[in-house]
């Protein structure tokens, strides 16, 4: 039960990383000039650090339940 929360959050922290890559690097965006872009990208960079480190951390406990299970 609990490798399976732990692998959805894994799954969940992917889909989110993986998406805010998406729109931080969408051509569209980086067509816009000024201060709120600027803003915007270390928005997008702060919280891709935050979702990377839980989803690695939800990755390293998973792996850990795993262990004790088998």
């Amino acid at each position: 039960m609990l490798g399976a929360v732990f692998t959805l959050i894994f799954v969940i922290g992917s889909i989110l990383v993986t998406s805010l890559i998406y729109l931080a690097l969408n051509p569209k965006s980086v067509n816009v000039e000024g201060e709120g872009a600027d803003l915007r990208y270390i928005g997008f960079a702060l919280v891709l650090i935050i979702l990377s480190a839980a989803t690695i951390g939800a990755m390293l406990l998973l792996g850990k339940a795993h262990n004790a299970i088998g």
